[in-house]
């Protein structure tokens, strides 16, 4: 599969077809068995724990099924907590965090422990985290899953909105239709198997970064 810079894939597929596996190959958390996976020219399945720990903080957010939150840290230090991965202050980190739970929705959650909170709101935190270092490429494993309606929708379109603004790449592991129907294009995968929909329709200059796997 290949996805081009700045374009927005949702992959999906049935329960157990691999979409999640798929994802963490993408995003270097886990080595595929075969095959590459290539990002800015560089072999992400070849790189040690170190360097993929090292490329995953500086160019990628990821949103987890479960959100993944850190229980020892407030929400909004759950959020800076790239940052200060990153080396920002711990003043401007925090600014930065309680700005994007602001934007989730979920600015009177800043202070509260993770065990303290809702399913949906412990995903729309975990959006802000993702979303909060201005990645170059967003992997987000059903987003929405924790989320009714009204809140899903607010949650994808501030992800959509950021994605198309920034240029961010956005890759989408869904089995919902309504996420899917937010993307450029759809990757269907059954049993472990992309069936269609995985080579972008048009394609950049040559010099175009791409994520492919």
């Amino acid at each position: 599969m290949e996805v081009e810079e700045g374009e927005i894939v949702a992959v999906v597929g049935p329960s157990g077809s691999g979409k999640s596996t798929l994802l963490h190959c993408l995003a270097g958390i886990i080595r595929p068995e075969s095959g590459e996976v290539v990002f800015a020219g560089r072999r992400v399945d070849a790189l040690d724990e170190a360097d993929r720990t090292r490329l995953r903080r500086e160019n990628f957010g990821i949103i987890f099924q479960f959100g993944e939150l850190v229980p020892e840290l407030s929400a909004a230090e759950n959020v800076a907590l790239p940052l200060l991965f990153n080396r920002h202050g711990r003043q401007e980190s925090l600014r930065t965090a309680r700005s994007w739970l602001e934007r989730l929705g979920v600015a009177d959650c800043a202070d509260q422990w993770p065990g303290e909170l809702s399913g949906g709101q412990l995903q729309r935190i975990a959006v802000a985290r993702a979303l909060a270092t201005g990645p170059r490429v967003i992997f987000a494993d059903e987003p929405t899953g924790a989320l009714d309606s009204l809140a899903g929708e607010q949650v994808m379109d501030e992800l959509i909105s950021t994605a198309r603004a920034s240029r961010t790449t956005l890759v989408i592991v869904t089995h919902d239709n309504r996420v899917a129907a937010y993307a450029d294009r759809e990757i269907v995968m059954r049993d472990g198997v992309i069936m269609g929909g995985a080579f972008a329709a048009t394609h950049h200059e040559a010099t175009t970064d791409r994520t492919s796997g």
